[in-house]
Formats: structure tokens, sequence, C-alpha cells
């Protein structure tokens, strides 16, 4: 059953929700995925809202202010309508526990939102807040060196291309994501992890200008990545959007499982 649920400032912003409430689960959050509809990359909000309403799970999927025919909103924009969409669901339902993710600034809108509403039980975070460090330079610079000499004068042009004025190398993809300091991350991190926040993360080889190797996860949040609560995968073979249809079943399989397990994990505690 899917229910349109008008909320955010005038009620100018609106979502679908879909499934009934068969149990207590917590609904799952999806905000609109950079500038796809919230039907998201290829569908995949859509499926998987399906897929968890036969679990009796709800889903809520969004677009944030200023993607598809949703109006830009002075004082709202993708972390103020995160919170408004928690706030109208939790009226609306009267569910108190939420899971927010997705990918991309998806992921960061539910990072966010778990900054700032204690509600936000769960986070899936796709290709969300990371640092390069030790582990990212040593993998690109492996990289290199597996093409062979005739590649690294293209290398070196395009790392010399993305140097700005002043010499200090760019091309950091934070600068158009509203991050934290690596820092504030994972202090932030550090606390979700405190209060109970379980999350689930996938890295993508869409994401080679963040993410190259699987040990950064621990280096870029710190030791919180290690509790249980905590998952991650790193996925070389897959794009940022998930194109490819055994692509996208992989990953709609995984969040369902996961999903699924968690909220059957805390029934039971």
């Amino acid at each position: 059953m899917d229910t349109i649920l008008r909320f955010g400032p005038q009620s100018r912003l609106s979502g679908v929700l879909t499934g009934s409430a068969r149990s207590d689960a917590p609904i799952l959050v999806l905000p609109s995925a950079g500038l796809i509809p919230r039907a998201g990359p290829f569908r995949l909000h859509v499926e998987l809202a399906h897929r968890l309403a036969r679990h009796g799970m709800r889903t809520f999927r969004y677009e944030s202010p200023g993607v598809g025919e949703t109006p830009r909103l002075k004082g709202c924009g993708v972390r103020e309508a995160a919170v408004e969409a928690i706030e109208a669901l939790s009226r609306e339902t009267g569910q108190r526990r939420f899971v927010v993710g997705g990918v991309c600034s998806a992921a960061d809108a539910a990072w966010a939102a778990a900054c700032d509403d204690t509600r936000v039980a769960g986070l899936i975070m796709i290709d969300g807040v990371s640092f390069t460090g030790p582990w990212f330079h040593l993998a690109r610079a492996g990289d290199v060196l597996r093409r062979g000499p005739r590649a690294w004068p293209g290398v070196a042009a395009r790392l010399m291309h993305r140097l700005p004025q002043g010499g200090r190398a760019g091309g950091d993809s934070s600068m158009y994501r509203e991050w934290p300091s690596q820092s504030e991350a994972r202090h932030q991190f550090s606390g979700f992890v405190e209060r109970g926040v379980r999350s689930l993360w996938i890295f993508t080889g869409g994401y080679t200008d963040r993410f190259l190797h699987p040990r950064q996860f621990r280096w870029s949040l710190g030791a919180g990545t290690r509790d249980p609560r905590v998952s991650m995968h790193y996925w070389p073979d897959c794009d940022h959007t998930f194109y490819a249809r055994r692509h996208r079943d992989r990953l709609l399989d995984t969040v369902e499982t996961w999903l699924v397990g968690e909220e059957a994990m805390e029934a039971a505690a």
C-alpha cells in the first residue's frame, strides 16, 4: 500500500510511504540520491520498498528540496528535509525509530539526520563519508605501478591538472558534499555507536576519488568501526549508481538481509 505524505515548510515537500504497520520495525527513510527523483537510481528505492513491505517494514522515499519537481525552500536544505520527514512520519505513524540512508548525498543526509535526531536508529551509507589517507594513497600508488611506465606520464599530467594555485592536491569530493572534518566525523560516529545506532556501509568502485582500500574505513572513522553493530562492504566491481542489474540485485539483497536481520536481533534483545 502506498500513501502520499506531505511535510516540511507549508507542507511543500512530499513523499511516498510504502507498506503497512504489521510490526514495530523502524521506518526506512530514503532521501533522493543527488538529482535523481525519489524512485532512486534505476528505481532502486521502489524495488527495496516492495521487498521490505513483504516483511512488514515501511519505507518512505522523497525528493529533497530542489530535486525533481520539488521546489527549493528557503531555510530547508537536504539536512533539514531529512529531519522534517522523520518528524512528520513520527506524528503520522507513532513510530519512534528510523533508519535513514541511500547513495551519495542521501548518505550525507542520513549522517546529518543522525546528528540532529536521536530517533535515527540505523544508517545506510552507500559511498558515504570517507577520508583519504595512507591506505588510499598506497592503493593508488599500487594501481599506478601496475599500469606500467607507459601510463605514468598520463597519470602525472592528471595529478598536475588537479593541483590548484598554491600547489596543494585537489580532487576532494568533500568540496561539493557537506561533510564534517575528520576529527568531527570520528567524534560523531563514536557517538552514534555509543547510543546504539546500527550502520551498513558500502563503498563502490565508482568512488575512486575517495575510497580505494577497505582499511581506509577504520582509518577514517576510528575504533567504532569494529563495533558489531557496524557492517562494511567494499565492492570495487560496482559503479556509483549500480547500473548493472546483477549489482542492483546484490545491493537489494544485502540491504534487505541487513534490515530484516538487524530488526530480528533488536526484537530478540
